[in-house]
């Protein structure tokens, strides 16, 4: 059988072994973790997740041998099936009534009711039975399910992202479009805005968003903020936009505790796996806080067995209460590996999405300004020098807003208004969505008698200086 070369993993035999090789494929890694959406990205090249085994070649047999073997199995195979006939007609006559003696005329005249029969002169007639109906309870686990899918299906929207990707032939450079698939659930509703939370990589660089709702209608979304180290986005919908009867069939998702989620729990995926709209998977919580590291990017996330597919991406993670704990983003792609996909946990992400749902669009004229050179702190540097991780302060500014009030070099900046800051340029994003003159909550572990203490501090940002 001719192998295929569009799959990301092989197997040879040795010596009767089975081994891994990745021949033609060195540019491959073993393990990797993809984003859950992009389908369209790997479209052409057959099965992602699948692998191409290679097995050895059968070795041929002697045929007369074959034969032989053939013709003593059926001999050894009639003398044992014509004892256990024989053992079965025995005592079935000696111990059990005849078919004569209890049967009745039945519908078919065959004396079958209910059942399919054996008839044998000297054996009762065999019963294989049909089973009625099993009536679903709400008190089941696929009651519940379909209950929560139910009132939770109207709450998630299915994102096509258009994007523009640049490439170079022949001396030249062109574009063209491509599209992505991903999902999103309604967090949230302002006096001109319906808010949709989704995973940033679902957006990010695209020329263009399109939602598709519960009825089908599809309508222009816009980037209202976004944090691409939490790998979380806002997208707004213009209420001017929407018909009056989409908006009685939409409805706002209700957020749990993630904090509160036990291993082991039941989890619902809702999404909109490979961009064929919306469907539902089903597992359980594998585990808590476990960190995964996605484009040099770590985050704590759940883990469940729930298939989160290409798509899903951006879309709801629920309990059987019908309460978001999670928001679907990666799945382990190995050919070793089966159900080990992630969610970010929605206790993690609200404080991030009430901060992006209440960002304001401003102009660089209009941003605020801290006045620190920021550096990150990466988990390496972390660990070997005992620190937080956050944006590390390795300059501040004379007469600063951060200088006013109170910071200094060695500071690792590591919340902003309740959001956690891990990068600096996640620091940059959170200061630059703020008006200058806004004064904002700011925490910092400082190193105090060799310890890290946390201090909390109010700025008051400033205009940006003209350069």
């Amino acid at each position: 059988m001719e192998e295929e070369n569009n799959s990301l993993y092989r197997y040879k035999y040795e010596n009767g072994e089975q081994k891994e090789t990745t021949d033609t494929f060195d540019s491959v890694e073993n393990q990797r973790f993809y984003d859950s959406y992009r389908y369209d990205t790997y479209s052409n090249t057959g099965s992602t997740y699948g692998a191409a085994q290679v097995y050895p070649t059968p070795k041929k047999k002697n045929p007369f041998l074959k034969a032989i073997k053939f013709v003593a199995a059926a001999a050894c195979f009639g003398i044992v099936a014509g004892a256990a006939f024989f053992g079965v007609n025995y005592a079935a006559g000696e111990l059990l009534p005849s078919q004569a003696e209890n049967s009745s005329p039945s519908p078919d005249g065959n004396g079958n009711t209910n059942g399919s029969y054996l008839s044998n002169s000297n054996t009762p007639n065999l019963t294989i039975g049909t089973t009625g109906l099993t009536q679903v309870s709400k008190d089941t686990d696929d009651g519940v399910v379909v209950r929560v899918v139910e009132e939770n299906m109207a709450m998630t929207v299915a994102v096509k992202s258009t994007f523009a990707q640049n490439y170079y032939y022949f001396g030249q450079y062109y574009q063209k479009e491509t599209q992505g698939s991903g999902s999103g659930f309604i967090v949230g509703i302002n006096d001109k805005e319906l808010l949709i939370a989704t995973n940033n990589h679902v957006i990010d660089s695209a020329t263009k968003i399109e939602l598709t709702f519960i009825d089908d209608t599809i309508l222009e979304a816009t980037v209202k903020g976004t944090d691409p180290v939490a790998d979380l986005a806002i997208l707004a919908v213009p209420l001017s936009t929407i018909s009056e009867e989409t908006m009685s069939k939409i409805r706002i998702a209700t957020l749990g505790n993630s904090d509160e989620v036990k291993v082991g729990e039941m989890s619902i995926a809702i999404g909109n796996a490979l961009g064929y709209g919306q469907s539902v998977t089903v597992g359980y919580i594998s585990a808590k806080d476990r960190t995964v590291t996605v484009d040099g990017n770590s985050m704590l996330l759940l883990q469940t067995d729930a298939a989160i597919n290409g798509g899903n991406s951006g879309g709801p993670l629920l309990n059987t209460k019908g309460e978001v704990i999670g928001i679907n983003s990666v799945k382990y792609a190995d050919t070793k590996v089966e159900g080990m996909c992630f969610a970010i946990p929605i206790s993690r992400a609200i404080p991030i999405l009430n901060e992006l749902m209440n960002r304001e669009t401003l102009s660089e004229d209009e941003q605020g300004y801290l006045g620190v050179e920021p550096k990150t702190v990466t988990d390496e540097i972390a660990s070997f020098y005992g620190w937080p991780t956050g944006a590390y302060v390795a300059n501040v500014l004379q007469g600063s807003a951060a200088e006013a009030a109170g910071l200094y070099v060695g500071d690792i900046i590591t919340s902003v208004n309740g959001v956690q800051i891990i990068t600096a340029e996640q620091l940059k994003s959170a200061v630059n969505s703020y008006r200058y003159g806004t004064t904002i909550n700011v925490v910092v572990q400082r190193n105090v008698d060799g310890k890290y203490t946390e201090i909390p501090l109010s700025v008051t940002l400033m205009k940006k200086p003209n350069q």
